[in-house]
């Protein structure tokens, strides 16, 4: 690019020369024109190839030293730099300066810091290489930095994670306990605390412990021993007043052979008792005391509790009287055949143990819903059976009356019902098929009902299986007029039937 012509400057004369002389010779000393260079500025910002240019010689200056200015290209960037020169007619190619950093010189007025032309050698070859160099050596750093980093997470990242897996589990325990804590400030178990002691409450006044004993004769006759002293055994379990006369029901089991029988009420008062009547069947015996001031358990309905609701038993384990255990019952109408006793079970995980037979067992409201029986096991905890208290009820009141129990009778031979005959019926009738009459005279006989019949209901409930169909009829009292549903070749019929007394021995059937 050409430089725009410049003005003519007039030449000064000598006069003007000589008195600017005199000036300066008057006043302070003024400092070498080279220590006031200026620098025109920049008139682009982009670096570019810079065209030579003619030096300009300054008045003052050391010839030996020319100050060179060069006038950049437009699109070179930051402020013109001065270079300084050997020699006054040197030249500087586009190539010198093609990649030279303004920011790397730096102008100082001070003529100490002005270096000698022979000092300063800027290598354009050396920068490039550096500037080629910065990357590669950047990634390898970078590379061998991130190496470094996943060999050591390869340690240490397996002890965190479990340490982060703790602190979230603690985290989650933490929050659980803090909810259960506020939980329990809205629900609080005073209430339920509570509500356990007034059922022992309610129902505990009515329970007492029996002592039973009785001399072992076989014991006896073993030992052979002429003018040997009896045997004297020593047996223990539980009880509850239900009629404020004095009677007391129990387990049949728990009485049996005894010559004596000893109650403690729950007064502490302990009073002589004796049998009223039996039932080997349900497993039932009721007692009679002569004492005042007792307390009767009102009578619940078995029928009507629910499984799952929360029951109580409460007895003499092991001879701790007046024991209360806690549970939830577990199932209803559990039919439970051992040595020709059928008996349809209330099952509980009430831990019952031996003492606890014969004891009551009661809902929320303590009130009767069964006699605990019989359990599961020798660990005395977790299966339970007792006698609903609507059966113990019926069976009291007849022991009450008679002292003893008049089941009926069908006089038939009973089997489950075969697959073929299931297959007929599409599996849709359960029940139990009459395999043979017993008796010409029997209720069934008479009724007419025939071997090959299937009883599927008796009174409207439906039969279950042989053991359902025996229940239901050793629970009826002789001479109680009953109605079967039936089916014969493929059709139903009814039939009313009148049981007929039971004849020794037990037989159900």
């Amino acid at each position: 690019m050409d430089r725009p012509p410049e003005d003519p400057q007039p030449e000064p004369s000598s006069d003007e020369i000589a008195g600017s002389a005199q000036d300066t010779s008057a006043g302070d000393p003024q400092p070498p024109e080279t220590d006031r260079l200026t620098t025109a500025p920049s008139t682009a910002d982009r670096p570019c190839d810079v065209p030579p240019a003619e030096p300009i010689e300054v008045e003052n200056i050391d010839p030996t030293r020319t100050l060179v200015f060069h006038r950049f290209h437009p699109r070179t960037s930051g402020p013109p730099r001065p270079h300084f020169a050997p020699e006054a007619d040197a030249e500087i190619t586009d190539a010198e300066i093609t990649d030279i950093d303004v920011a790397d010189i730096v102008v100082s007025p001070d003529p100490e810091l002005i270096t000698e032309p022979e000092s300063i050698s800027i290598s354009t070859k050396h920068r490039q290489h550096a500037r080629r160099s910065d990357p590669v050596r950047h990634g390898v750093v970078m590379l061998l930095t991130v190496l470094a980093m996943l060999g050591t997470a390869r340690y240490i990242l397996p002890g965190i994670v479990e340490e982060i897996r703790y602190a979230q589990h603690r985290g989650q325990l933490r929050a659980e306990f803090e909810v259960a804590g506020e939980g329990l400030k809205n629900v609080s178990l005073d209430t339920l605390s509570q509500a356990y002691q007034m059922v022992n409450a309610a129902a505990g006044p009515s329970v007492v412990h029996i002592d039973i004993h009785r001399t072992d004769h076989q014991a006896v006759a073993h030992h052979e021993v002429p003018g040997a002293p009896a045997i004297l055994i020593s047996d223990q379990g539980s009880g509850v007043v239900v009629d404020a006369d004095g009677y007391i029901l129990t387990n049949r089991h728990v009485v049996a052979s005894s010559d004596q029988i000893s109650v403690t009420l729950s007064d502490g008062r302990t009073v002589d008792a004796v049998i009223v009547g039996t039932d080997e069947l349900t497993d039932l015996a009721v007692l009679k005391v002569n004492a005042d001031r007792l307390i009767p358990i009102p009578w619940g309905d078995s029928e009507r509790i629910r499984v799952g609701s929360p029951v109580w038993a409460i007895g003499s384990p092991f001879g701790l009287d007046r024991t209360v255990t806690f549970g939830i019952l577990s199932g209803k109408h559990r039919v439970v055949r051992a040595k020709d006793r059928y008996q349809d079970f209330m099952q509980s995980d009430v831990a019952v143990n031996p003492g606890n037979s014969g004891g009551p067992l009661v809902d929320s409201r303590g009130t009767l819903i069964g006699i605990n029986t019989a359990i599961v096991g020798d660990t005395y905890q977790g299966v339970s059976f007792a006698i609903p208290s609507g059966i113990a009820k019926k069976i009291y009141l007849q022991l009450r009356e008679t002292g003893s129990i008049e089941r009926g009778w069908l006089g038939v031979s009973l089997v489950e019902v075969p697959d073929d005959r299931l297959q007929d019926q599409n599996h849709r009738v359960r029940g139990a098929m009459i395999a043979a009459l017993a008796d010409r005279n029997s209720g069934a006989a008479r009724a007419g009902l025939k071997p090959g019949d299937l009883v599927i209901s008796l009174d409207q409930e439906r039969v279950r299986n042989v053991d359902h169909l025996m229940q239901l009829i050793g629970n009826a009292m002789a001479g109680t007029a009953i109605r079967l549903d039936i089916v014969r070749d493929g059709q139903p019929m009814e039939f009313d039937v009148l049981l007929g007394r039971r004849p020794p021995p037990m037989d159900l059937r």
